[in-house]
């Protein structure tokens, strides 16, 4: 679904929602995200992520996703100058979506609840049931942070070896049966030997056209068959210090009680109820 701004009344005085519950899983942690990536001090405003979208998540795709969902309920509306600009980019079939982290928003909340959105946006995603709707938005959410952590990996570790961070895009169909299977630690260790088996190619056979984008598929693909058929074990990378921890992995952290988890663990909706479990425990 395209956002529509025809909807949004002229005036932000009128918060679409009176209770965080109604963003939904997603929208909360979407939102909370958002405030600590890129908010003014009173909730009023986000910023434009131009050139630090990586505090919100790691990779363009899913920063699109979080402003795209809050975009549909309802929470943001372009503020200043922009706004036609971002109407007119909107109406056209061919839009692209990285306008949307150039954009300023106004966040159309309640004044009086404005101030404490933080606290009831933490405060929802820490008591959240787990239903099995919520479970399945939660293994959603991580799917796509994994995506996003080896790919926002992939196009560092292509930098590293003085290549084309782009090149890491062509990956994206193939993380989705690895993450299945391995940790986020282990496709970030994936990641950096496709990398380096590129650099390595380059060297041997010059920049042949599409041979940097094969030869990185090439690399995941065998390395997950070779490991399923030796019984070998991918070896688990620590969080880069050029990756910090986003602001919506944080929001995603607090609903899903994974924990270190979240990095070392096959994505799995096994995975989420054992974290609920030990927490029930414990």
């Amino acid at each position: 679904m395209e956002p529509r701004f025809s909807s949004f009344p002229e005036s932000l005085a009128a918060p679409p929602y009176v209770e965080v519950a109604e963003l939904g899983v997603f929208g909360a942690m979407a939102l909370l995200g958002m405030l600590q990536a890129g908010a003014d001090p009173g909730f009023h405003h986000l910023r434009r992520l131009a050139g630090r979208g990586a505090r919100l998540a790691p990779h363009e795709d899913l920063r699109q996703r979080i402003l795209i969902a809050l975009l549909e309920t309802g929470v943001l509306a372009p503020a200043g100058p922009r706004r036609l600009r971002l109407d007119a980019t909107l109406a056209d079939p061919d839009w692209d979506r990285s306008e949307l982290e150039e954009a300023d928003w106004a966040i159309r909340w309640s004044d009086t609840s404005r101030g404490s959105l933080v606290h009831h946006l933490k405060s929802f995603l820490d008591e959240l049931a787990p239903t099995p709707r919520n479970l399945e938005i939660l293994l959603d959410a991580w799917f796509a942070l994994a995506k996003a952590e080896c790919l926002a990996f992939g196009a560092y570790a292509l930098s590293s070896h003085r290549l084309d961070p782009a090149i890491v895009r062509v990956t994206e169909p193939a993380l989705g049966p690895i993450l299945a299977q391995r940790s986020i630690g282990q496709g970030c260790a994936l990641m950096w030997w496709a990398a380096k088996n590129v650099a390595s190619s380059f060297l041997r056979h010059g920049g042949q056209p599409g041979l940097a984008e094969r030869e990185m598929e090439r690399t995941l693909t065998s390395a997950m068959d070779r490991d399923l058929r030796a019984g070998a074990t991918i070896p688990t990378f620590h969080r880069h210090h050029t990756q910090t921890v986003s602001t919506f992995a944080t929001a995603f952290l607090i609903a899903s009680r994974l924990g270190d988890a979240y990095w070392s663990s096959a994505i799995s909706l096994g995975a989420l109820e054992q974290a609920r479990q030990v927490e029930h425990s414990a």
